[in-house]
């Protein structure tokens, strides 16, 4: 019992930093897993290069999770969507923006929004700007300011520099609302962010396991002893093995066979006699324990041992229900 104790203690020790290198790794490949074209992801996908770039130059750069129609119209501002993401460009606050004068730099992969607007001047074949009353909608290839396409050419990056420096604005903020913000309502899980997640769900398993742990040995149903039959020389065999893991059969006959020279208050050369003349029954087995006791063999035997101690047992019941009968008489007597 002591030897799978230890052994689950054993598991459970090795398990636990299994678990929080696993948290921790996840965790950090989440800081990675960010949205593809946002400045804050560092990865291939990500505009990181271009917006600390920007910044470097000391250019009025920001990163807004704010609404379109929030910024003031003398700003542009750069919203940097994947494929049909979800920001809306048809969206009437973001059309009333444009229209009042704000400058919208529309980038999608490949430019998938040419085909969405007939009316428009078209700078090269990266760049289509889109008239809407006071205001202009420019449309442009993300992929032309990834951090993959820069570390292989700066050509079309260039270019879309080269247009933003055409206009007149305030600020230059990168819109990224669409990929951080959704419009169903959070809870306070939802706000939490993965990394404090994984922590949780890792404290939650240790938890888990060192309960169940500490709980297995509650529940189970105890015996009753005053129930449970007890077997004939239980005390005997219990004695008996452990002198048996020992081997110390010799040592365990000594012990018996001086037990019961006490209970008939007999030397060990007289006991025989005394059994004779007091007409003790079991005699033959009484000769066959006193022969084997003052001529043992020289190799003790695990199966004569048993039974001679078994026997010894027996002449040793006997002589005490003998002396209890005796003191019954007695006690009548007085």
């Amino acid at each position: 019992m002591k030897r799978r104790i230890n052994k689950e203690l054993i598991c459970f020790f090795i398990l636990v930093p299994v678990f929080l290198y696993a948290s921790f790794y996840i965790s950090s490949r989440i800081k990675n897993n960010l949205p593809n074209y946002s400045v804050l992801n560092r990865s291939e996908y990500g505009c990181s290069v271009f917006y600390q770039l920007l910044k470097e130059l000391d250019y009025p750069v920001e990163r807004t999770l704010q609404p379109i129609n929030s910024a003031g119209q003398n700003n542009i501002q750069i919203v940097a969507d994947d494929y049909f993401g979800n920001f809306n460009p048809d969206n009437s606050e973001v059309k009333e923006w444009v229209s009042k004068g704000g400058i919208l730099l529309y980038l999608t992969p490949g430019n998938i929004y040419y085909d969405f607007y007939d009316q428009s001047k078209e700078i090269n074949s990266d760049i289509k700007i889109v008239k809407e009353e006071a205001g202009l909608i420019i449309l442009a290839d993300v992929n032309s300011i990834t951090n993959d396409r820069l570390s292989r050419g700066t050509d079309n990056a260039y270019q879309l520099f080269t247009e933003i420096n055409s206009y007149r604005y305030n600020k230059l903020y990168f819109n990224e609302r669409h990929l951080f913000v959704t419009d169903r309502q959070l809870t306070i899980w939802g706000f939490i962010p993965m990394e404090i997640k994984y922590c949780l769900y890792q404290i939650f398993i240790i938890l888990a396991a060192f309960f169940y742990y500490k709980g297995k040995r509650f529940g189970k149903p105890l015996p009753l002893y005053e129930e449970t039959e007890r077997t004939e020389n239980e005390f005997l065999y219990s004695a008996a093995s452990l002198y048996k893991q020992a081997d110390c059969w010799d040592l365990m006959l000594e012990n018996y066979y001086n037990d019961f020279l006490q209970e008939t208050s007999c030397s060990v050369d007289k006991w025989l006699e005394y059994w004779q003349k007091e007409g003790l029954p079991h005699l033959n087995e009484a000769k066959q324990v006193y022969n084997f006791m003052h001529q043992p063999p020289v190799k003790l035997k695990e199966k004569e041992v048993v039974q001679v101690v078994n026997t010894i047992e027996k002449l040793k019941e006997i002589s005490r229900k003998r002396r209890e009968e005796y003191w019954k008489i007695l006690k009548k007597t007085e």
